[in-house]
């Protein structure tokens, strides 16, 4: 097994250029590695965090957290087509909803994967339709997947969660945080201080309680 190894070393080095040249020290190290590329890379310093994939079909895919409109995540990073099908009073009717995608509720309380009623052919059945998908990133979501029969990480998020534009939004609108004493000084202690001399005196003579009343107001400084 060595002896083949060491024989598809030669192409192994030649068709990755980051492998061509690997310290002889580095290579007696890893050469019985399962994973001789990452050993190497490791040894050299080369820790860069690397995003979670899945291998579909022989290709890595990272995987999102949020589908295709219109689509349930079904785990894997795959998604489906959501569908209501409808069939006529006389037909005969398929099985109910598809289980994955049936009362799926969002933060909110509201019916995520509906279908509407149809006169004559009554309210539809969820099903999942076409082909397989696969999901995407938005920073408007948290990270990480989906729940399964959801369409995206929003849906099930904690309800005061923002993201980060919402988030520097509602920060520039509403301002820092402080005690009202403050306000008037951007939340600033130390500029309170400059602006009140006997507090500031105060404050030099007790540093310990002129602490404490600081992260009291909620000082941003």
């Amino acid at each position: 097994m060595k002896r083949l190894f060491f024989l598809a070393l030669p192409a192994l080095l030649v068709s990755t250029p980051a492998l061509a040249e690997v310290d002889p020290k580095i290579h007696r190290l890893c050469v019985e590695a399962k994973d001789y590329s990452g050993c190497v890379r490791s040894m050299k310093g080369d820790i860069a965090p690397t995003t979670r994939v899945i291998n579909s079909q022989g290709a890595d895919i990272a995987e999102g957290n949020q589908c295709p409109s219109g689509s349930a995540y079904m785990g894997g990073g795959n998604c489906q087509q959501v569908q209501c099908e409808y069939t006529s009073v006389t037909a005969v009717r398929a099985l109910g909803h598809d289980s994955l995608i049936a009362g799926k509720i969002d933060k909110y309380g509201k019916d995520v994967w509906g279908c509407s009623y149809k006169l004559f052919l009554g309210r539809g059945r969820l099903r999942l339709t076409g082909a397989v998908l696969r999901t995407t990133n938005t920073p408007k979501c948290p990270t990480g997947e989906p729940k399964l029969g959801f369409n995206n990480t929003c849906q099930t998020s904690a309800k005061d969660w923002l993201s980060p534009e919402a988030t520097a939004i509602k920060i520039e609108i509403e301002g820092p945080k402080c005690d009202f004493k403050l306000k008037a000084y951007d939340c600033s202690y130390d500029a309170y201080l400059v602006a009140n001399p006997a507090m500031k005196q105060w404050a030099v003579l007790n540093p310990a309680m002129a602490e404490k009343e600081r992260i009291r107001l909620q000082s941003i400084d």
